[in-house]
């Protein structure tokens, strides 16, 4: 699978101005997306970036090395070189989201071994959690008042290199089958799921589909989705003036009131009872 390629619609955003209330040790100075990128970059850069390159191929070039470039991965730019990249041409195009930072950070990100000149390309190692964390970013990116969530960018953009690197729990077949069935629940909170037919489709019985979603996830298949439709619900009540039976029927739930009392038994409060302890001050 190729992360995200066809989820983000946003172009570029920029995050250095905003303050932040809990500052990150990476705090992200742009971040965008390049939508069929055709042209070669052929630069010297001013800024620390990390190209996730979700759609495509190509080449990277460096002091006459070159390093074949296949989505899903990550390509990286760094202060003061000259680097020379892109897809194929003219027959190709690549979809690409860029995190740049400022180069004040450069020390750091080498520190940290997340940018290396002798390493300027990796794959992605667990496409699914990338996706999911690409979908949520565009959803952060869609905000009307970015300063509400910068602090929610700075962590997400982190994670986000952070699992570029990271290999999956489990190099198993299956694990790999239920972790993306992971990541497209997180797409669709709306939409009503029967794990037996989940189960079935993907060629597991239902008694194995639950065992093995047990092993991967840590929880059983409802909870899972239970909790990443609550977690939802609370980021909708904080950081939007949706009613509540709009964000019950935007996380899957057709009936307020059953909706209510869910979350207060997940929360110990009611959603407005929430939005009002924990709405963001703006």
């Amino acid at each position: 699978m190729e992360p995200g390629s066809k989820k983000l619609d946003f172009l570029t955003k920029h995050w250095a101005p905003y303050q932040r209330r809990f500052p990150s040790a990476f705090p992200v100075a742009t971040a965008g997306h390049a939508w069929r990128k055709r042209d070669w970059v052929r630069t010297a850069f001013e800024t620390c970036n990390f190209s996730l390159i979700l759609r495509g191929r190509g080449e990277f070039h460096r002091f006459g090395r070159v390093w074949p470039v296949q989505a899903p991965c990550v390509i990286t730019q760094w202060p003061g070189e000259r680097l020379d990249y892109g897809p194929f041409v003219p027959q190709e195009t690549w979809d690409e989201l860029y995190i740049v930072y400022d180069r004040s950070l450069y020390p750091k990100l080498q520190h940290a071994r997340l940018l290396d000149p002798e390493r300027p390309v990796w794959p992605i190692m667990d496409p699914g959690v990338v996706e999911g964390l690409v979908a949520e970013l565009t959803q952060l990116a869609r905000h009307p008042e970015p300063e509400a969530v910068v602090d929610r960018v700075d962590r997400v953009c982190e994670r986000l290199v952070l699992e570029t690197w990271l290999a999956p729990s489990s190099s198993d077949p299956a694990d790999e089958v239920i972790r993306g069935i992971a990541a497209g629940l997180r797409l669709r909170l709306a939409a009503a799921v029967d794990f037996d037919a989940v189960a079935s489709e993907h060629g597991f019985s239902s008694t194995t589909f639950r065992r093995r979603w047990v092993a991967t996830m840590g929880m059983p298949p409802a909870r899972y989705l239970q909790g990443l439709r609550m977690r939802e619900a609370c980021r909708l009540l904080v950081e939007t003036t949706l009613q509540v039976h709009e964000i019950a029927v935007a996380v899957g739930f057709e009936d307020e009131f059953y909706f209510s009392r869910r979350f207060h038994l997940e929360h110990g409060q009611a959603p407005r009872d929430y939005r009002t302890t924990y709405r963001l001050r703006r």
